[in-house]
């Protein structure tokens, strides 16, 4: 496990330790969608399960290099590029202009609201069709504009974790499983994810009519052929 936890702190559930498909997420050099996208899929085609790590302060509520708790994020994975295998397993959220949190219907969402989504989407059990049927294949997507920064998200971040925090010491009380059995079973599943591939990409993706991509496309509406 590469995060690990103690009865001590809540947060100890975020600590790091050690693992081989894992990179530590750097702002200076990568702190934009695509950027991260473009990194993600990289070291995905060539590690199955690849994901970073964005180290966090959960006292302070945002990240920092000098903690030793951390965050785990996905993108989408190599192999889904051509076909989107997480597309009809997951909660989205998107990002307004000023980093706050929308629903599908571009509607506000408060603090409340964004924890009791963490936990309906892990807890569906199958009940909602558009969400997961078990836990560990449910997925907490937030999409970002090509210009919004990733280190801006601490404060969303802290939301999402205490969100999570939450239910794993509900279940704790639940089902008498130990902190560190119930984050393999109810896992907290976090994926960026663009609403555009970028025209920028004719190494890694082609399209089959001329080879090139002559403008942004949505990436949930095309069919690509990988090289």
């Amino acid at each position: 496990m590469l995060l690990s936890c103690s009865t001590a702190d809540k947060y100890e559930l975020f600590n790091v330790e050690t693992a081989d498909n894992f990179e530590f997420l750097d702002f200076e050099q990568i702190n934009d969608i695509k950027t991260f996208n473009e990194k993600f899929w990289y070291s995905d085609s060539l590690n199955d399960d690849f994901f970073f790590i964005a180290k966090f302060d959960f006292k302070k509520g945002d990240f920092s290099n000098n903690s030793d708790k951390g965050i785990k994020l996905e993108g989408l994975p190599f192999r889904c590029l051509e076909f989107d295998c997480n597309r009809g397993y997951v909660q989205k959220l998107y990002l307004g202009n000023n980093y706050e949190a929308l629903n599908d219907d571009m509607k506000l969402l408060d603090e409340q609201q964004i924890k009791e989504l963490v936990k309906a989407n892990i807890l569906n059990f199958g009940k909602e069709p558009s969400l997961s049927d078990e836990p560990k294949q449910a997925i907490f997507r937030l999409y970002l504009k090509p210009e919004q920064r990733l280190d801006k998200l601490g404060r969303l971040f802290k939301i999402i974790t205490d969100g999570y925090t939450e239910l794993i010491d509900s279940k704790r009380i639940e089902t008498k499983m130990t902190t560190e059995e119930l984050i393999i079973e109810f896992p907290l599943r976090l994926q960026l994810r663009g609403g555009m591939i970028s025209r920028q990409l004719p190494n890694l993706i082609d399209i089959p009519d001329n080879g090139q991509i002559e403008e942004e496309l949505p990436i949930d509406s095309i069919e690509l052929n990988l090289k």
